[in-house]
């Protein structure tokens, strides 16, 4: 199981490290505390399901590659 810092967590989402603590403290994040420290760490688990309730794409997941854009021609008759 990887574990992340907070730091880590941070730079992956775009964050600051001070909304990613908002999130574990308010329970939107699940952390555990690890070592004498107590320092925190965010299991990879945790990150997935957070990203699947908050329906976020990270920038780290790849993009598409292509972008479909329809252009429609104005129609001159058309009065809208």
């Amino acid at each position: 199981m990887k574990l992340y810092t907070v730091d880590e967590i941070a730079q992956l989402l775009r964050l600051s490290k001070r909304t990613v603590y908002s999130y574990i403290q308010f329970g939107y994040l699940r952390a555990i505390q690890v070592g004498e420290k107590k320092a925190l760490r965010i299991p990879e688990d945790a990150l997935r399901e957070f990203l699947e309730k908050n329906q976020t794409v990270p920038e780290i997941l790849p993009r598409p590659r292509y972008k479909l854009i329809i252009i429609r021609k104005k129609n001159p008759n058309d009065n809208r």
